[in-house]
């Protein structure tokens, strides 16, 4: 094996074995190994068509998903460059790199608010439609070992850009190290994905090595911690690849859950109990929590920056193995890693097979068929990347008699003292950020005309602890020549980051030395202020801490769910639309954001009722009560049946609202194999809110339980956010379920077609399911609006031909949906 298309030439081997999971938020996707051959030969063509030739570079800039995976390996096989850029830098990076290397196409998201324009492109989200109508080109290209894959432009925490030319050579030799350093992954293992693509380590841990030896790899939308732990629990995941700024916000998300619980004490004198026992046996003791990660899960690997110490105990206390590495992405990227026999605390591990390392004034050098050539189009930069064909890592790093390295820090970011002593930021950093009063800090060195002096600069938990009462029990914990002398807080929220969670110090450091840090509160927030004036379209000016994000900025219902999704892919945090309601200022934003506390929403949403037991009663009240109820004061007349065979199910029903009895007559005219595989949304004010006294409001929950035996029904909220119920559609769409809904929002008075609710749209799109629309006429004068019993009266229920969205934005989605409901 030498070349990528060496390794995508298997994958029509594997057959309908699952190459990856997708897990939107709301829909759940499978993708087989033949799914993604045929896709990418897809891609393949369509990049033809584009004009895509062998060697034109390819920028890639889109959240992990399956489809990242279709434009890469169909850029493969085109024999075109691939250029990933992480999707959280904005979108002047991505052109400055789009620039850099001549791109002749972008793929870039939707999701992403800020996009390249000028540039031949495409939305990644969009290819799944444009490939439908694309023959596969089955002729790919045959690469060279040493012609060039991939092209990835680093900044990481120094901030200038070199492309890192990576060759066929270069990846597949590291394909094969890793897996003999670290052979476990068989086709049963299930990678979690949650690093960026645009990232090596995750490429190369988390992509290339399950697509090797054909396991599942499993995609999540955002980071938030409650999709990672559900994501965990359903879908029997073995591995994860982290850095350790994700295993700490894991480990603090345990931490909370059991604090929450009452247990937080307990638990901590169960970590020191199971400190003498062996890995098995911390795995029984902590088996209610190992649970919650499924009942394979196997390992973490660790990259990507130095693991603390106290992370790594917490983990391994639990029962858990985590194997650490470490690398770049110069070197494809991993160089050394613990194996699963022996992880060392603190140490990244032995040399992998063929990989070379030696030690110059301390700096690592490495060499090997995983080590770069070079850097694109800069000369003077590959020049000073070598020494006598040793790669300079430009990490610091000791080996221990055994041969185990362990990483000092970056030499960039040694702090050398006026007192000539070196002094490295990561350990001083390791204690402030298990400080009491330390959500996160970074150590900086100053020079302020007399040598560097150590500068830490903290971001608060809130708690109100002061500033120099934590920075002097740091301080106590070192001897006098290596403590912080002088501090600042940081103004914003969350540190400047890379997509893999490391600070940007050189970013840090000029905002300091501009005066930028000062003894605050550590709270503002200018990436939050700029995803509300983006989101809201208002001016920068206008979003104050004191602006409603309603009333003042203007904030709707869609944008609403646009904003919570900003913030936690922005974040990685835990909301609900529903925290933001018309009294919410930025100002409140902010502090939901800083205190970074899962919001729990109570909902009342009931799988159970969609079949079993309860659809056998459905079919029964159906026969002998609602029946006959319904033809007693209704003759029905349907039309338009026989669309619904065109109809590729799931589906989702649109209609009129005219009355109480639409439901039930809707799906009185449908057949059985219809009918009692839908479910429908209820306003769920109605059942909830809308009360006055204890009777009504018991009255009321008693409608409620028996609509959702009897009719299938959930509940739709109006006045707050309904993400709960468009995540609770995604599964009854992933079970193969239909749903009716009324976008109108109420009934009519007289008939005519009420104004669609605008959230439809973004319903549709992320359903991705077909839309039949339903138009009812006559059940206005049956049981109108203010009426308590049904009139005699004819009644016809029209069903219209299956639409099938391609893209199109939720307002376009509502407009057509409502003309087709209009036109029946």
């Amino acid at each position: 094996m030498e070349t990528l298309s060496d390794v995508f030439a298997t994958f029509s081997q594997r057959g309908d074995t699952t190459a990856f999971v997708h897990r939107t938020g709301v829909r759940r996707y499978v993708f087989t190994y033949l799914d993604l051959h045929a896709l990418s030969l897809r891609m393949n063509r369509w990049l033809a068509d584009q004009g895509v030739g062998e060697g034109d570079r390819v920028v890639l800039w889109g959240p992990n998903s399956p489809w990242w995976a279709v434009a890469f390996w169909g850029i493969v096989t085109r024999g075109a460059v691939a250029v990933p850029v992480d999707f959280m830098s904005g979108a002047e990076r991505a052109e400055i790199i789009a620039g850099l290397t001549d791109a002749k196409l972008v793929i870039q998201s939707r999701d992403k608010l800020d996009r390249l324009t000028g540039r031949p492109s495409v939305l990644l989200e969009e290819l799944g439609f444009l490939l439908e109508a694309v023959e596969p080109l089955a002729t790919t290209h045959r690469p060279a070992p040493d012609d060039m894959a991939e092209l990835i432009y680093t900044s990481g925490t120094t901030g200038n850009p070199k492309g890192v030319i990576l060759t066929h050579r270069n990846l597949v030799a590291n394909i094969l190290q890793v897996n003999r350093h670290i052979p476990v992954v068989t086709p049963d293992f299930s990678f979690l994905s949650l690093l960026p693509l645009s990232h090596m380590f995750e490429q190369m841990g988390g992509f290339f090595t399950p697509l090797y030896r054909g396991a599942a790899i499993v995609y999540i939308r955002t980071l938030k911690p409650s999709a990672i732990m559900e994501a965990l629990g359903e879908e029997d995941i073995y591995a994860i690849i982290a850095v350790p700024r994700l295993l700490q916000l894991l480990k603090g998300s345990v931490e909370r859950e059991l604090e929450a619980k009452g247990l937080g004490s307990i638990f901590r004198w169960l970590l020191k109990v199971g400190e003498r026992m062996s890995r098995g046996g911390r795995s029984v003791l902590f088996r209610p929590i190992q649970r919650k990660f499924g009942r394979n899960f196997a390992l973490f690997v660790s990259g990507g920056a130095p693991l603390d110490p106290e992370v790594f105990r917490f983990w391994n206390g639990l029962g858990f193995r985590v194997v650490e590495g470490y690398g770049l992405t110069e070197c494809s990227p991993v160089l050394t890693a613990n194996t699963m026999e022996r992880q060392v605390m603190g140490s990244v591990g032995t040399p992998l097979d063929g990989v070379e390392l030696r030690l110059e004034e301390g700096e690592i050098l490495a060499r090997g068929d995983n080590i770069f050539p070079g850097y694109f189009r800069n000369e003077e930069a590959t020049r000073g990347a070598f020494v006598d064909g040793w790669f300079r890592t430009g990490d610091l790093g000791e080996l221990d008699p055994d041969g185990w390295l362990r990483i000092k820090g970056r030499s960039k970011e040694l702090i050398v003292t006026g007192a000539g002593v070196n002094v490295y930021p990561d350990e001083i950093e390791a204690i402030l950020n298990r400080t009491q009063g330390v959500r996160e800090g970074c150590v900086i060195g100053l020079d302020r005309g007399k040598g560097e002096e150590v500068h830490g600069v903290l971001i608060l938990d809130g708690s109100g602890r002061p500033t120099e009462e934590i920075v002097n029990e740091v301080n106590a914990k070192f001897d006098e020549l290596h403590r912080i002398t002088s501090f600042s807080v940081w103004p914003e929220a969350e540190f400047p980051k890379t997509t893999t969670l490391k600070i940007r110090k050189f970013q840090v450091k000029e905002r300091i030395e501009q005066g930028g840090g000062a003894l605050g509160d550590g709270r503002g927030a200018d990436r939050l202020t700029a995803l509300v004036a983006t989101i809201t379209g208002s001016p920068l000016e206008q979003v104050t801490e004191g602006a409603l994000l309603v009333n003042d900025l203007g904030l709707t219902s869609i944008a609403r769910l646009e904003l919570v999704n900003a913030l936690e892919m922005e974040f990685r945090l835990d909301l609900e639309d529903s925290v933001i309601g018309p009294q919410t200022r930025v100002a409140d934003l902010r502090e939901i954001v800083s205190r970074r506390e899962k919001v729990h929403i109570r909902e009342h949403f009931r799988i159970w009722a969609m079949g079993g037991v309860a659809l056998a009663v459905r079919r029964l009240l159906d026969t002998v009560l609602h029946g006959p109820l319904l033809r007693a004061f209704v003759t029905l007349k349907s039309l338009g049946i026989e669309n619904l065979e065109a109809a590729d199910g799931p589906v989702m029903f649109v209609s009129n609202h005219l009355s109480y009895l639409d439901q039930p007559a809707i799906m009185c005219v449908l057949p059985d194999a219809w009918r009692y595989n839908t479910a429908t949304a209820a306003w769920e004010e109605f059942f909830f809110r809308n009360f006055k006294n204890l009777p009504q409001r018991l009255w009321k929950r008693f409608t409620y339980e028996y609509a959702s035996v009897a009719f299938t029904v959930f509940p739709l909220p109006q006045s707050r956010g309904f993400r709960g119920a468009l995540h609770f559609m995604g599964t009854l769409a992933d079970q193969g379920m239909n749903i009716l809904l009324f976008p109108e929002g109420e009934r009519s008075r007289d008939g005519r077609l009420l104004p669609f609710q605008q959230g439809l749209g973004v319903m549709i799109r992320e359903l991705g399911v077909p839309v039949v629309p339903v138009r009812i006429r006559g059940l206005e004068k049956v049981l109108p609006r203010g009426a308590s019993w049904p009139q005699k009266g004819e009644v016809s229920i029209t069903f219209g031909k299956p639409i099938h969205f391609r893209g199109e934005s939720p307002t376009e989605i509502v407009d057509r949906a409502r003309r087709a409901v209009e036109d029946l």
